[in-house]
Protein backbone atom coordinates (compact mmCIF):
# COMPACT_ATOMS: atom_id res chain seq x y z
CA UNK A 1 0.00 0.00 0.00
CA UNK A 2 2.75 2.44 0.96
CA UNK A 3 4.62 1.84 -2.29
CA UNK A 4 1.48 2.53 -4.31
CA UNK A 5 0.87 5.66 -2.23
CA UNK A 6 4.41 6.95 -2.91
CA UNK A 7 4.02 6.16 -6.61
CA UNK A 8 0.80 8.14 -6.70
CA UNK A 9 2.44 11.08 -4.89
CA UNK A 10 5.41 10.92 -7.27
CA UNK A 11 3.13 10.92 -10.28
CA UNK A 12 1.26 13.93 -8.90
CA UNK A 13 4.40 16.03 -8.44
CA UNK A 14 5.84 14.98 -11.79
CA UNK A 15 2.66 16.09 -13.49
CA UNK A 16 2.62 19.30 -11.44
CA UNK A 17 6.24 20.35 -12.08
CA UNK A 18 6.82 18.71 -15.48
CA UNK A 19 9.20 16.07 -14.20
CA UNK A 20 7.51 13.19 -16.00
CA UNK A 21 8.78 11.44 -19.06
CA UNK A 22 6.34 13.21 -21.32
CA UNK A 23 8.06 16.05 -23.14
CA UNK A 24 6.45 19.46 -23.06
CA UNK A 25 4.68 20.45 -26.23
CA UNK A 26 6.86 22.38 -28.68
CA UNK A 27 5.87 25.65 -30.30
CA UNK A 28 4.60 25.38 -33.86
CA UNK A 29 7.12 25.85 -36.65
CA UNK A 30 6.60 29.12 -38.49
CA UNK A 31 7.98 30.22 -41.81
CA UNK A 32 7.81 33.22 -44.02
CA UNK A 33 5.70 32.10 -46.98
CA UNK A 34 7.02 32.51 -50.48
CA UNK A 35 5.69 35.75 -51.89
CA UNK A 36 5.29 35.73 -55.69
CA UNK A 37 5.65 39.51 -55.68
CA UNK A 38 9.02 39.40 -53.93
CA UNK A 39 10.78 36.05 -54.39
CA UNK A 40 13.62 35.18 -52.07
CA UNK A 41 16.01 33.64 -54.58
CA UNK A 42 16.33 32.14 -58.04
CA UNK A 43 14.40 28.99 -57.17
CA UNK A 44 11.22 31.05 -56.73
CA UNK A 45 11.33 32.85 -60.06
CA UNK A 46 8.27 32.01 -62.13
CA UNK A 47 8.74 30.82 -65.75
CA UNK A 48 7.06 33.91 -67.23
CA UNK A 49 9.22 36.37 -65.28
CA UNK A 50 11.18 38.97 -67.23
CA UNK A 51 14.86 38.50 -66.43
CA UNK A 52 17.77 40.52 -67.76
CA UNK A 53 20.90 38.42 -68.41
CA UNK A 54 24.31 40.05 -68.58
CA UNK A 55 27.70 38.56 -69.31
CA UNK A 56 30.29 38.85 -66.57
CA UNK A 57 32.85 39.91 -69.19
CA UNK A 58 30.78 42.94 -70.25
CA UNK A 59 32.52 46.20 -69.26
CA UNK A 60 30.80 48.05 -66.42
CA UNK A 61 31.43 51.79 -66.33
CA UNK A 62 30.77 53.39 -62.95
CA UNK A 63 30.51 57.17 -63.15
CA UNK A 64 31.40 58.66 -59.73
CA UNK A 65 29.31 61.72 -60.56
CA UNK A 66 26.12 59.69 -61.01
CA UNK A 67 24.50 58.15 -57.90
CA UNK A 68 24.22 54.39 -58.19
CA UNK A 69 20.86 52.64 -57.83
CA UNK A 70 21.69 50.08 -55.14
CA UNK A 71 18.38 49.47 -53.33
CA UNK A 72 14.72 50.41 -53.29
CA UNK A 73 13.88 53.89 -52.09
CA UNK A 74 11.16 52.54 -49.78
CA UNK A 75 13.75 51.44 -47.25
CA UNK A 76 11.22 51.03 -44.46
CA UNK A 77 10.47 47.38 -45.08
CA UNK A 78 6.93 46.10 -44.49
CA UNK A 79 6.48 43.39 -41.92
CA UNK A 80 6.86 39.89 -43.27
CA UNK A 81 3.88 37.76 -42.32
CA UNK A 82 4.60 34.25 -41.12
CA UNK A 83 2.27 31.28 -41.51
CA UNK A 84 2.37 27.80 -39.99
CA UNK A 85 3.68 24.92 -42.04
CA UNK A 86 0.85 22.76 -43.32
CA UNK A 87 3.02 19.92 -44.59
CA UNK A 88 4.79 17.33 -42.47
CA UNK A 89 8.46 18.27 -42.40
CA UNK A 90 11.10 16.11 -40.85
CA UNK A 91 12.62 19.09 -39.07
CA UNK A 92 13.28 19.36 -35.32
CA UNK A 93 11.28 22.09 -33.64
CA UNK A 94 13.07 24.65 -31.53
CA UNK A 95 12.42 27.97 -29.88
CA UNK A 96 13.16 30.98 -32.08
CA UNK A 97 16.64 32.14 -31.03
CA UNK A 98 17.12 35.64 -29.66
CA UNK A 99 18.43 38.33 -31.96
CA UNK A 100 22.19 38.36 -31.69
CA UNK A 101 24.63 40.93 -32.95
CA UNK A 102 27.59 38.90 -34.12
CA UNK A 103 30.81 40.82 -33.53
CA UNK A 104 32.62 42.04 -36.60
CA UNK A 105 36.06 40.58 -37.15
CA UNK A 106 38.01 43.76 -37.82
CA UNK A 107 41.79 44.13 -37.85
CA UNK A 108 42.69 40.50 -37.12
CA UNK A 109 46.13 39.17 -37.96
CA UNK A 110 47.85 39.60 -40.30
CA UNK A 111 47.78 43.39 -39.84
CA UNK A 112 49.41 44.00 -43.24
CA UNK A 113 46.05 43.78 -45.04
CA UNK A 114 44.39 47.16 -45.49
CA UNK A 115 40.69 46.52 -45.07
CA UNK A 116 38.39 48.28 -47.56
CA UNK A 117 34.97 46.77 -46.88
CA UNK A 118 32.92 44.98 -44.29
CA UNK A 119 31.66 41.81 -45.99
CA UNK A 120 28.16 40.94 -44.78
CA UNK A 121 27.80 37.22 -45.53
CA UNK A 122 24.24 35.94 -45.50
CA UNK A 123 23.42 32.27 -44.98
CA UNK A 124 20.42 32.04 -47.28
CA UNK A 125 17.56 30.28 -45.43
CA UNK A 126 17.56 28.34 -42.18
CA UNK A 127 16.76 24.82 -41.07
CA UNK A 128 13.09 25.66 -40.56
CA UNK A 129 12.54 27.02 -44.06
CA UNK A 130 10.02 24.90 -45.91
CA UNK A 131 11.38 23.09 -48.95
CA UNK A 132 14.90 24.08 -49.96
CA UNK A 133 16.04 20.46 -50.13
CA UNK A 134 16.63 17.91 -52.84
CA UNK A 135 14.62 14.81 -53.60
CA UNK A 136 15.94 11.76 -51.78
CA UNK A 137 18.72 9.89 -53.57
CA UNK A 138 18.51 6.25 -54.65
CA UNK A 139 19.80 4.98 -51.31
CA UNK A 140 16.52 6.30 -49.83
CA UNK A 141 18.48 8.17 -47.16
CA UNK A 142 20.73 10.83 -48.65
CA UNK A 143 19.28 14.29 -49.20
CA UNK A 144 20.73 17.73 -49.87
CA UNK A 145 19.67 20.50 -47.46
CA UNK A 146 20.30 24.04 -48.63
CA UNK A 147 20.54 25.54 -45.13
CA UNK A 148 23.43 23.19 -44.32
CA UNK A 149 25.18 23.86 -47.63
CA UNK A 150 24.93 27.64 -47.27
CA UNK A 151 26.35 27.58 -43.74
CA UNK A 152 29.17 25.25 -44.69
CA UNK A 153 30.20 27.52 -47.56
CA UNK A 154 30.10 30.61 -45.34
CA UNK A 155 32.11 28.83 -42.64
CA UNK A 156 34.78 27.94 -45.20
CA UNK A 157 34.81 31.52 -46.48
CA UNK A 158 35.07 33.18 -43.07
CA UNK A 159 37.91 30.89 -42.03
CA UNK A 160 39.98 32.17 -44.95
CA UNK A 161 38.91 35.80 -44.49
CA UNK A 162 40.00 35.69 -40.87
CA UNK A 163 43.40 34.35 -41.92
CA UNK A 164 43.70 37.09 -44.57
CA UNK A 165 42.63 39.88 -42.22
CA UNK A 166 39.46 40.76 -44.15
CA UNK A 167 36.59 42.28 -42.15
CA UNK A 168 33.37 40.25 -42.21
CA UNK A 169 30.01 39.89 -40.50
CA UNK A 170 28.09 36.59 -40.39
CA UNK A 171 24.53 37.88 -40.74
CA UNK A 172 22.67 34.71 -39.67
CA UNK A 173 24.85 32.39 -37.58
CA UNK A 174 21.78 30.61 -36.19
CA UNK A 175 20.60 27.35 -37.70
CA UNK A 176 17.15 26.80 -36.16
CA UNK A 177 15.47 29.66 -38.03
CA UNK A 178 13.31 30.14 -41.07
CA UNK A 179 13.91 32.79 -43.70
CA UNK A 180 13.66 35.74 -41.28
CA UNK A 181 13.96 37.98 -44.33
CA UNK A 182 13.25 41.25 -42.58
CA UNK A 183 15.55 40.38 -39.69
CA UNK A 184 18.40 39.48 -42.03
CA UNK A 185 18.08 42.81 -43.78
CA UNK A 186 17.73 44.77 -40.55
CA UNK A 187 20.79 43.14 -39.00
CA UNK A 188 22.82 44.10 -42.04
CA UNK A 189 21.52 47.64 -42.27
CA UNK A 190 22.01 48.43 -38.58
CA UNK A 191 25.48 46.90 -38.32
CA UNK A 192 27.86 49.69 -37.35
CA UNK A 193 31.10 49.78 -39.26
CA UNK A 194 33.73 52.31 -40.13
CA UNK A 195 34.13 50.46 -43.41
CA UNK A 196 31.62 50.58 -46.29
CA UNK A 197 29.48 47.43 -46.32
CA UNK A 198 28.95 44.90 -49.12
CA UNK A 199 26.30 42.18 -48.90
CA UNK A 200 26.66 38.66 -50.32
CA UNK A 201 23.80 36.17 -49.93
CA UNK A 202 24.87 32.58 -50.60
CA UNK A 203 22.43 29.99 -51.97
CA UNK A 204 21.98 26.84 -54.01
CA UNK A 205 19.35 26.91 -56.76
CA UNK A 206 16.34 24.79 -57.72
CA UNK A 207 14.71 24.26 -61.11
CA UNK A 208 11.05 23.59 -61.94
CA UNK A 209 10.15 19.92 -61.42
CA UNK A 210 6.97 17.83 -61.30
CA UNK A 211 7.10 17.84 -57.50
CA UNK A 212 9.55 18.25 -54.64
CA UNK A 213 10.13 14.49 -54.81
CA UNK A 214 11.16 14.55 -58.49
CA UNK A 215 14.49 15.54 -59.95
CA UNK A 216 14.55 18.43 -62.42
CA UNK A 217 15.77 17.97 -66.01
CA UNK A 218 19.50 17.29 -66.16
CA UNK A 219 19.91 20.12 -68.67
CA UNK A 220 19.12 22.76 -66.02
CA UNK A 221 22.38 23.27 -64.18
CA UNK A 222 25.11 25.72 -63.35
CA UNK A 223 25.89 28.90 -61.44
CA UNK A 224 24.38 32.36 -61.71
CA UNK A 225 24.80 35.58 -59.73
CA UNK A 226 22.05 38.13 -59.13
CA UNK A 227 22.33 41.84 -58.46
CA UNK A 228 19.94 44.76 -57.93
CA UNK A 229 18.66 45.80 -61.34
CA UNK A 230 20.40 48.86 -62.82
CA UNK A 231 23.00 48.95 -60.05
CA UNK A 232 26.34 49.41 -61.79
CA UNK A 233 28.26 48.61 -58.62
CA UNK A 234 26.08 45.55 -58.09
CA UNK A 235 26.77 44.35 -61.62
CA UNK A 236 30.50 44.93 -61.18
CA UNK A 237 30.61 42.96 -57.92
CA UNK A 238 28.42 40.20 -59.38
CA UNK A 239 30.69 39.90 -62.45
CA UNK A 240 33.77 39.38 -60.28
CA UNK A 241 32.08 36.68 -58.22
CA UNK A 242 30.65 34.93 -61.27
CA UNK A 243 34.03 34.95 -63.00
CA UNK A 244 35.75 33.23 -60.09
CA UNK A 245 32.92 30.77 -59.47
CA UNK A 246 33.04 29.49 -63.03
CA UNK A 247 36.84 29.39 -63.10
CA UNK A 248 37.06 27.42 -59.85
CA UNK A 249 34.22 24.94 -60.38
CA UNK A 250 33.97 24.53 -64.15
CA UNK A 251 30.18 24.53 -63.74
CA UNK A 252 27.84 25.66 -66.50
CA UNK A 253 27.90 29.47 -66.75
CA UNK A 254 24.42 30.97 -66.36
CA UNK A 255 25.92 34.48 -66.17
CA UNK A 256 24.58 37.52 -64.30
CA UNK A 257 20.90 38.08 -63.74
CA UNK A 258 18.64 40.87 -62.56
CA UNK A 259 14.94 41.46 -62.50
CA UNK A 260 13.46 44.85 -63.49
CA UNK A 261 10.71 44.65 -60.89
CA UNK A 262 9.77 42.60 -57.82
CA UNK A 263 13.38 41.85 -57.06
CA UNK A 264 14.72 39.63 -54.29
CA UNK A 265 13.91 41.00 -50.87
CA UNK A 266 17.50 41.02 -49.63
CA UNK A 267 18.66 42.88 -52.73
CA UNK A 268 15.83 45.41 -52.49
CA UNK A 269 16.17 46.27 -48.83
CA UNK A 270 19.86 46.13 -47.92
CA UNK A 271 21.11 49.72 -48.03
CA UNK A 272 24.34 48.85 -49.78
CA UNK A 273 25.67 47.09 -52.86
CA UNK A 274 24.30 43.56 -52.66
CA UNK A 275 24.52 40.36 -54.68
CA UNK A 276 23.13 36.83 -54.42
CA UNK A 277 25.08 33.80 -55.67
CA UNK A 278 23.23 30.67 -56.81
CA UNK A 279 25.82 27.91 -56.61
CA UNK A 280 24.41 25.02 -58.61
CA UNK A 281 21.02 23.27 -58.61
CA UNK A 282 20.23 21.00 -55.70
CA UNK A 283 17.38 19.29 -57.55
CA UNK A 284 19.64 18.41 -60.48
CA UNK A 285 20.67 14.91 -59.43
CA UNK A 286 24.25 15.01 -60.69
CA UNK A 287 24.87 18.55 -59.52
CA UNK A 288 23.35 17.92 -56.07
CA UNK A 289 25.70 14.97 -55.64
CA UNK A 290 28.63 17.21 -56.55
CA UNK A 291 27.49 19.95 -54.17
CA UNK A 292 27.62 17.46 -51.31
CA UNK A 293 31.32 16.74 -51.82
CA UNK A 294 34.07 18.44 -49.87
CA UNK A 295 36.01 19.17 -53.07
CA UNK A 296 33.26 21.14 -54.81
CA UNK A 297 32.26 22.98 -51.65
CA UNK A 298 35.84 24.10 -51.17
CA UNK A 299 36.00 25.25 -54.79
CA UNK A 300 32.86 27.35 -54.28
CA UNK A 301 34.19 28.83 -51.04
CA UNK A 302 37.58 29.54 -52.63
CA UNK A 303 35.88 31.32 -55.52
CA UNK A 304 34.00 33.59 -53.14
CA UNK A 305 37.23 34.36 -51.27
CA UNK A 306 39.13 35.12 -54.49
CA UNK A 307 36.36 37.52 -55.55
CA UNK A 308 36.42 39.21 -52.15
CA UNK A 309 40.20 39.59 -52.22
CA UNK A 310 40.09 41.02 -55.75
CA UNK A 311 37.57 43.63 -54.65
CA UNK A 312 39.54 44.32 -51.48
CA UNK A 313 42.58 44.97 -53.68
CA UNK A 314 40.99 46.96 -56.49
CA UNK A 315 37.71 48.30 -55.12
CA UNK A 316 34.60 48.56 -57.29
CA UNK A 317 34.85 52.02 -58.78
Amino acid sequence: MLSKLFQAIGSFFRALFGGGSKKPSSPPITIEPANPNFPQDGSEIQPDTIIVVANETDPVIIDPNIPDKEFDDDVAAPSVVEEPIVENRDIPIAEEPPVVDTPVVEDPLPPSHKQKFLWCLDNGHGKRTAGKRSPIFDDEETQFFEYEFNRDIVARITKQLEEQGVAFFNVVPEVEVGNILEERVNRTNRKKSKLPKLFVSIHANAAPAKSSKDWAPASIKGIETWYFHNSKKGQKVASIFQKHLIQETGFNNRHLKSRPDRQFYVLRKTRMTAILTENGFYNNKAEAAALMTNEVRQQIADAHVKAILEIEENGIS
